[in-house]
């Protein structure tokens, strides 16, 4: 069955329920999904578009992912899915090659594109897509459409892999969710990008967000917390693309820590330095 006679179960944080499904008309946090939606993919790289190379190691394919993207929605064509165009990138990276540079080339395509679709998803690789989907949580203000980062931990070519539940799960959530943000979409979680972390190299489950729940969970139905949903924006859409991520120091407080360390750590910043 297409996603028109999906079921979705909007609950919030004292327990009630409500159920939907998604139809013409539908209205709240269910939009109605179809063929006249338009999805953009941003494909940067990562693990879902390798195969094997000569030497056996996995490598990036130009084209291969595309191809069954376009594969895939042949395949579910009579399901209630949008229209999805691919943006692939010249230079598939490895998400550790994912830095500022490449943050603000996607805000620029997603500026650039931001009228022309309903939603979009950014396939890349998921040791920095946390990092990434989280700056752009911060460089793109005034959001109203759907951002939906995701990947695998698997290669789509392997039999035992996690990319197509991702990437189709990911296409249909980011034009059927009233969600104004940018988020990660992994196994079954659709999570706040900035509140999320990567916990686990070697699950399916891998991203979790440890102090703020799910905004959504899939699984016979697709659940909404409907209490944490952001508004929609009031102003326009507006972008940031410096992010001198140089100038940035994290440090873990453990019990005992001597805070005049951190003082002295910032007094050998720039005058701009405050702890």
């Amino acid at each position: 069955s297409g996603m028109a006679q999906t079921l979705v179960v909007e609950h919030d944080d004292w327990g009630t329920c409500e159920s939907h499904s998604l139809g013409e008309g539908s209205v709240g946090v269910g939009k109605f999904t179809s063929k006249e939606s338009r999805l953009l993919v941003l494909y940067t790289g990562g693990t879902m578009g390798m195969k094997p190379n000569a030497e056996n190691a996995l490598a990036p394919v130009p084209g291969y992912l595309t191809e069954q993207i376009h594969f895939l929605m042949e395949l579910h064509k009579e399901d209630s899915l949008p229209s999805v165009t691919v943006l692939e990138y010249e230079d598939l990276l490895d998400s550790c090659d994912m830095g500022p540079k490449q943050w603000r080339k996607l805000v620029e395509d997603l500026r650039e594109n931001y009228d022309r679709y309903d939603g979009f998803v950014v396939i890349m690789g998921t040791d920095t897509m946390a990092y990434t989907a989280s700056a752009l949580s911060f460089m793109i203000e005034n959001l109203g459409k759907t951002i939906i980062f995701t990947g695998s931990q698997v290669p789509f070519v392997r039999t035992n892999s996690d990319a197509r539940r991702n990437l189709l799960f990911s296409i249909s959530l980011a034009c059927t969710l009233d969600i104004p943000e940018v988020c990660i979409f992994f196994d079954d979680k659709l999570l706040r990008a900035n509140r999320t972390r990567k916990v686990d190299s070697g699950s399916f489950d891998a991203f979790h967000s440890p102090n703020f729940p799910p905004l959504a969970t899939t699984g016979l139905h697709v659940q909404v917390n409907t209490a944490l949903l952001l508004p929609q924006p009031k102003g326009k859409l507006a972008v940031h693309l410096e992010m001198d991520m140089a100038k940035v120091v994290v440090v873990k407080i453990v019990p005992s820590f001597d805070m005049k360390a951190l003082l002295r750590l910032a007094g050998q910043g720039a005058a701009t330095c405050h702890a």
